[in-house]
């Protein structure tokens, strides 16, 4: 059980000791009477019958109050427990200074997350997971309108290949028809969902095919019950691929650049083009990390961030945020200080050192008006770093990091080791337009979480 569902039971149960104290309160008034009416009995023994009858009448009553409100207490809670999870909680369940947390709904303790993505169909709600591990990884389907219900499982084919990230995106064709003895040129869109693998260095691509049947009460699409959207993956390609690591780990699509940004567990974000695949270029992730003991600017040093891990592209919909906002240091946990700060084989000095960072590569994309035709100042990547409990907001220019969100108390490290759960990985927007006042909502889990998270980043 995590800090915030604990948090929430002891607020669900505050309405309980309010109530046995009452009935308490009240049990102890009846008793009073009783005894005082004793009192008056043996002066008048002739009024005792009377007594005993008010006394009697007295404790129905409290009885059947108490049972009265026992039974709306029980009512409501179940009230409660049978809200649909399409009416989410209004206010937060729980008040970080970096998130607010809305809704927490089932996740398979299974599935080892690899990556979250929302289909790009407009009139489409599911959510999709992409799940890794040889011989068990999948793409799942989720309704986030039914309680983040499965509706569709993918086996990733041949059976060993070990899945890692996955996108929804989508390609415009241009064909002609004939309308009215005129030839018309129209746009087609067809939507898509690519999957990476971790070593093999095949990807593959599926064509979502959206299905718009009956409504589960038997009407037709259109009536005044929502319409039941349905999706199903066909494999149309495979394709080969090369990382700096060699490796495939996280990947998202830029609808503005018609671009993939893809990770590989190195500090690289490497940039493909959709329809062609080649890369066209790659960026270093860097974080400039600031000494707390003193206050001159001079003292902070550039890091280049290792272990990138899922990503999301996202637009916050917020002015002159991108470059801005608040980065700063979080505890580092152990996985990445032994490959950072020890000695052999795994160690990367140009990686993990601090110091200045070599921003050429950097500086050219920022010139490159290919690179950034169509960013707005409020359009960042969302970012995993491998063994951490941290999103961190990425320039899609610069790459670098301009903000960290702290979400260690989200699914604590300490309850995830007893629960047998492992790291933070996977994010995807929930579908709702974000603007400044409210913030940008986002779905997160983990590998074999019990649960995913619905949240509200602030800023």
């Amino acid at each position: 059980m995590s800090y915030n569902t604990t948090n929430q039971m002891n607020r669900n149960n505050r309405t309980l000791p309010l109530s046995s104290s009452c009935r308490g309160k009240g049990g102890m008034a009846v008793a009073s009477l009783l005894f005082i009416l004793l009192l008056l009995s043996w002066r008048q023994p002739s009024s005792l019958t009377t007594s005993i009858i008010f006394v009697a009448s007295a404790l129905a009553i409290d009885t059947s109050s108490s049972s009265s409100r026992s039974s709306a207490s029980s009512t409501t809670n179940q009230q409660q427990q049978q809200q649909p999870s399409s009416s989410p909680p209004t206010s937060p369940l729980y008040k970080s200074h970096d998130y607010h947390l809305l809704e927490i709904v089932p996740h398979s303790s299974t599935s080892f997350t690899q990556g979250l993505t929302l289909s790009t169909i407009s009139s489409s709600s599911i959510l999709y997971e992409g799940t890794g591990l040889n011989y068990q990884s999948q793409i799942l389907q989720h309704d986030p309108r039914q309680n983040m219900k499965t509706l569709e499982r993918r086996v990733v084919e041949p059976r060993h290949l070990f899945g890692e990230g996955i996108a929804c995106y989508y390609v415009d064709h241009r064909r002609l028809s004939d309308s009215d003895s005129e030839v018309v040129e129209e746009v087609v869109r067809e939507h898509r969902l690519i999957q990476l693998t971790w070593k093999d260095n095949i990807g593959m691509i599926y064509r979502i095919i959206n299905h718009h049947n009956r409504n589960d009460n038997g009407t037709e699409a259109g009536s005044e019950e929502p319409p039941t959207t349905t999706e199903s993956l066909e494999l149309i390609d495979t394709f080969k691929f090369d990382t700096h690591t060699g490796e495939g780990w996280g990947i998202t699509f830029v609808p503005h650049t018609k671009e993939f940004y893809v990770s590989d567990g190195s500090e690289y974000i490497h940039v493909w083009d959709v329809e062609t695949l080649v890369e066209k270029r790659r960026m270093a992730v860097t974080l400039e990390r600031g000494d707390e003991s003193s206050s001159s600017s001079s003292s902070s040093s550039t890091v280049r961030l290792k272990y990138v891990n899922e990503l999301e592209f996202v637009d916050f919909n917020s002015k002159n945020k991108c470059g801005g906002g608040d980065v700063k240091d979080w505890d580092i946990h152990d996985v990445y200080l032994e490959q950072c700060q020890g000695e052999g084989d795994e160690y990367d000095e140009q990686t993990c050192s601090s110091g200045t960072t070599n921003t050429a590569t950097n500086e050219e994309c920022s010139n490159d008006e290919n690179n950034h035709t169509g960013f707005t100042s409020s359009m960042s990547i969302l970012a995993n770093v491998w063994y951490q409990d941290v999103l961190i907001r990425i320039d899609p220019v610069t790459a670098k990091v301009t903000r960290v969100y702290d979400l260690s108390d989200i699914y604590p490290y300490e309850q995830r080791k007893k629960d047998g759960a492992d790291c933070l990985n996977g994010i995807s927007v929930t579908g709702k337009e974000s603007n400044e006042e409210e913030g940008l909502e986002l779905w997160v889990t983990g590998k074999l979480w019990p649960k995913m998270y619905r949240i509200r980043l602030i800023d």
